[in-house]
């Protein structure tokens, strides 16, 4: 059973290194880049935007000052650099 896993391990090294090969010679393109940052830039926005309007709805039904808006801007600020910070670290890994 062993050597089975012996044989077997020198076939994935081989895969693997082949499929890094492969994909360092794609040669990268405006468009990916543009797609990159687009998508980076609308998983930080929404959030913050979705946050602003969230709590100030918030602020008019319960009649006070922009407590809740700033509040959840800030959320949302976090929210959107913690799915920025994941989508980068997944695309890298």
């Amino acid at each position: 059973m062993q050597k089975k896993a012996k044989e077997k391990f020198p076939d994935e090294i081989e895969r693997s290194a082949s499929e890094l090969m492969r994909a360092r010679g794609k040669k990268s393109s405006f468009w990916r880049y543009a797609y990159t940052i687009g998508v980076g830039g609308w998983l930080f926005v929404l959030p913050v935007v979705g946050g602003a309007y969230l709590g100030h709805y918030l602020d008019g039904k319960m009649k006070g000052g922009i407590s809740w808006t700033i509040t959840f801007i800030i959320i949302g600020i976090a929210t959107g650099i913690y799915n920025v910070w994941l989508f980068y670290f997944r695309r890298q890994g």
